[in-house]
């Protein structure tokens, strides 16, 4: 029986992906409806430039895909709010 023993130069963790650039960002107005109730409303996003964020590289050789980004994360996301303050 022959055994192989493959090395190579490269360090463990060599295939880093883009650092994560995320910007949130959120806006809300104060409306006085008496002197102790008020309603609050709210705009908020999230990934408010709607970067692409790789989450993923296919790292099995041989496929088709091999060293591609494969996921990403969420796209940008927008919510609104309403708040009733008494």
């Amino acid at each position: 029986m022959h055994s192989v023993a493959w090395s190579g130069t490269s360090s463990r963790n060599f295939l880093n992906l883009p650092y994560r650039t995320n910007f949130d960002m959120g806006l809300f107005k104060h409306f006085k409806i008496t002197e102790s109730k008020s309603i609050e409303f709210r705009w908020e996003t999230f990934n408010t430039f709607n970067h692409p964020q790789f989450s993923g590289v296919d790292t099995s050789f041989g496929s088709s895909t091999f060293l591609t980004a494969t996921t990403v994360h969420d796209p940008r996301i927008m919510q609104f709010g309403l708040k009733i303050l008494f």
